[in-house]
């Protein structure tokens, strides 16, 4: 991507935007009519065409001195939810005062602006379009529609445009506002544009008032996602998961006997069983831990952005819910190299869990095989692991194959091409 058209979608931006806060829909469309009729209406006879124009051009100054005395000298208070979620309806209450108690807060209306919704240089040259690779060669080259995908990502869903009317409340009107998130993560607000319309509805004329404020959208939760079976998980008197570690040591429960290899403890030989053999026999002992669960979240891949890395992550936060229903949480949630322990199965812990996917981003610096030592460790206790990736390939493969060999059950759930092989009981393709 070339710089110089960075530049232009930038300056061409912040035009349009100056464009919005300036006139409404309306007022842009009389705009557009009345410049056109210039070319045509304008001639030494009176026609209809100059009649219009006529007409557009009286409406938009009258709208204009309808403003002239217009004063936006405004503060206000918003009350933004924690968190929400992906795709459903976020309704907030906000507080609108006038500054010196004088201003006339009617025919007021108030829109959020967004915090930042111009992309770097640098996130502009690296972040590709999901499908960018479909256009043609001239849209693939300019950029334009990888410019406005990267503009609405920041921004987060479309800012509607609100009326303040309402309760009258501590010197000034209570009114609600909404926001739809259309992408995960951190939402954040700028402040908000507070303006007044013409007589007409044609012209606005306002200020934005700075008042940075955030919430956290969380992935799309499934909520029809069901835990998937396990294999060789035991369960004790407590209902908790356990599983069997082998201990060298006595003290523990004695499980079996086997040939004494070189390196075992001659306490514990069992000389009865030699004697009658003819050789030498050891104890093998057992411990019995609470194991639970692992869940591994792959992020370990080079792309800036990825659709199906979106899949992943909502999978695995409906996994988690569905684990939460049955107070069964993991006991450690990865996202790639970073261990989030998760201590109990409250609401808490939930959404402590919850909030990690959701501000998940990936990690171009580092390797898969940077995550392996911590993610074996975690399964020589573990009962299963549930393995998310958007990225099943052989590296990945050789790796699940190194956890089986460890004791514990594995569950793979991967986004991305089709398997060349067809899907064992303990692979599920993720297609949302």
């Amino acid at each position: 991507m070339k710089k110089r058209h960075y530049r232009w979608y930038s300056a061409t931006y912040r035009l349009n935007e100056k464009i919005e806060r300036k006139f409404t829909t309306t007022g842009q469309v009389l705009i557009l009519c009345a410049f056109a009729l210039i070319f045509f209406g304008l001639n030494t006879r009176v026609s209809m065409l100059f009649v219009i124009f006529a007409a557009s051009i009286a409406l938009l100054l009258t709208d204009a001195v309808s403003l002239m005395f217009r004063k936006s000298d405004f503060e206000f208070e918003r009350f933004l939810p924690e968190c929400a979620s992906k795709g459903k309806e976020v309704k907030y209450p906000v507080i609108m005062r006038a500054k010196s108690g004088k201003e006339n807060l009617e025919n007021l209306f108030y829109t959020e602006v967004p915090a930042a919704p111009v992309p770097s240089f640098e996130v502009f040259a690296a972040t590709k379009e999901p499908g960018e690779e479909k256009r043609n060669s001239f849209d693939r080259r300019m950029g334009y529609y990888r410019w406005k995908w990267l503009i609405a990502k920041n921004c987060g869903g479309k800012y509607g445009e609100f009326a303040v009317t309402g309760r009258k409340t501590d010197g000034g009107i209570l009114f609600d506002a909404s926001f739809v998130p259309d992408r995960r993560g951190k939402i954040a607000f700028g402040g908000a544009y507070i303006f007044h319309k013409g007589i007409f509805g044609l012209l606005k004329r306002g200020k934005i008032v700075p008042n940075p404020g955030s919430f956290l959208v969380l992935p799309e939760i499934k909520e029809s996602f069901e835990i998937p079976e396990t294999e060789g998980d035991s369960v004790n008197e407590k209902n908790e998961k356990t599983r069997e570690m082998q201990e060298t040591g006595s003290g523990f429960e004695l499980r079996s006997l086997r040939d004494f290899v070189p390196g075992d403890s001659i306490r514990n030989i069992h000389w009865k069983s030699s004697a009658k053999s003819g050789q030498l026999r050891t104890k093998e002992f057992y411990k019995e831990v609470d194991s639970g669960s692992v869940m591994f979240v792959d992020n370990l891949f080079e792309e800036h952005y990825s659709e199906d890395f979106e899949k992943v992550l909502s999978a695995a936060a409906s996994l988690l819910n569905a684990m939460q229903r049955e107070e069964n949480l993991p006991q450690i949630l990865f996202l790639g190299r970073e261990p989030h322990e998760i201590p109990d199965s409250s609401k808490k812990s939930f959404a402590s869990a919850l909030s990690t996917l959701a501000l998940a981003e990936n990690d171009a610096e580092n390797k898969f095989e940077s995550c392996l030592e911590t993610l074996f460790e975690a399964a020589q206790s573990a009962s299963t692991i549930f393995f998310f990736t958007s990225k099943y390939d052989e590296d990945r493969k050789k790796a699940l194959k190194t956890l089986a060999g460890l004791g514990c059950g594995i569950r793979i759930f991967y986004a991305g091409g089709e398997s060349e092989a067809e899907l064992s009981r303990y692979e599920t393709k993720i297609d949302f």
